[in-house]
């Protein structure tokens, strides 16, 4: 790789065109980057979106002064982009942890609703056989032993043989 392609394969996915500001004296960067990317100026660079489409953006990275150089312009879009690709996998982390956390949720709620459907069903048998032994126990305690037959006694005598 030579020393020119080398400096600009950090963002050769995104480079768009670098053009030569006669007017200004410096070089301007164009790029090309997703529209939900985030990007903004600072002291030294100003940024200018040239052309927006439903897919993407064209953003013209440019110097506020004469000292920068085009190394410059290009560590500027490379940041730009590093940013935004470590945004990027943030939100697909968080993604994925949400997604993870709605599993286990999803899977405590099978488990609390099986225990719940286990539990009525389980309940009412329990308490049902448990009904029905008290009450075999009931019916047990409840006979009574016979009486003796209660001979009356009476005033006459009976012969005896």
């Amino acid at each position: 790789m030579k020393e020119l392609e080398s400096i600009l394969h950090p963002i050769s996915s995104n480079f768009v065109l670098l053009t030569r500001n006669p007017m200004r004296g410096w070089f301007e960067l164009q790029i090309g980057i997703p529209n939900n990317w985030a990007f903004s100026a600072n002291d030294e660079i100003d940024v200018e979106i040239i052309n927006e489409t439903e897919v993407g953006k064209v953003i013209k990275i440019f110097p506020k002064n004469d000292n920068l150089v085009v190394d410059d312009l290009v560590l500027f879009a490379e940041i730009i982009i590093n940013t935004n690709k470590k945004i990027a996998e943030k939100e697909l982390e968080f993604k994925q942890q949400l997604e993870d956390k709605k599993k286990n949720l999803e899977e405590m709620a099978k488990e609390f609703f099986k225990e719940l459907d286990e539990l009525k069903e389980n309940s009412f048998k329990k308490l049902n056989d448990k009904f029905s032994d008290e009450l075999k126990e009931k019916k047990e305690r409840k006979k009574r032993t016979p009486k003796e037959p209660v001979v009356e006694a009476s005033s006459e005598i009976l012969p005896t043989e």
